[in-house]
């Protein structure tokens, strides 16, 4: 998770500095199995996290949530259970590594909006574009295998949900998965503002 996390922050330092932005930065914590860690958001990140924290600016990912994840017995995902998707392999895991960086990224752009009580779902959608453009440099330089958009498209389906009427709602599963390729297929991170209005 680290050395694709170092890749997901190369391309996003040079992408800002193409932009004359200042260098993004995030923390990150992987959490050993059966460990708690107590986050600045109020919530405890266990072998089920898998998310990013504004007030302490760290992403958390589990150990074991990756692991079950890249071997695709990662289980109860809206999506997977309504018949969308299927989420396992290296770049689910990667998929869901680069959607936690986006958040950050929405952070220190000052577009990101975690309020109770307001749509999760342009700031989620989003965040699925911007890890798409990640993507889309692996495809660039070369590295990108031949199943691994496939895995990343399943895994955006299998976590998408159906709950259109709950303040957290993410997206549908098909949203998800058109929010990933929208940025897949421009590789242009501008694409993604859509998703939000213009940031």
């Amino acid at each position: 998770m680290t050395r694709v996390l170092d890749d997901i922050d190369r391309y996003w330092t040079r992408t800002f500095a193409a932009a004359d932005l200042p260098m993004p930065s995030v923390s990150f914590s992987a959490v050993p199995p059966g460990a708690l860690r107590l986050t600045a958001c109020g919530t405890v990140a266990n072998d089920a996290a898998a998310f990013y924290c504004p007030n302490d600016d760290t992403i958390y990912v589990a150990q074991q949530f990756a692991a079950d994840l890249y071997r695709g017995v990662l289980r109860g995902l809206p999506g997977e259970r309504a018949g969308y998707g299927r989420a396992a392999g290296d770049f689910a895991v990667a998929y869901v590594l680069a959607h936690e960086y986006a958040h950050n990224l929405q952070q220190e752009l000052g577009i990101f909006d975690n309020d109770v009580g307001r749509s999760a779902r342009p700031y989620e959608l989003q965040a699925d574009c911007l890890a798409g453009t990640w993507a889309h440099s692996v495809f660039e330089e070369g590295l990108l295998e031949p199943d691994d958009l496939e895995e990343a498209t399943n895994a955006a389906l299998a976590v998408g949900d159906f709950d259109v009427g709950n303040a957290q709602h993410h997206g549908t599963p098909e949203e998800r998965r058109d929010a990933l390729l929208t940025g897949y297929d421009s590789g242009e991170p501008a694409q993604c503002n859509r998703f939000v209005g213009a940031a």
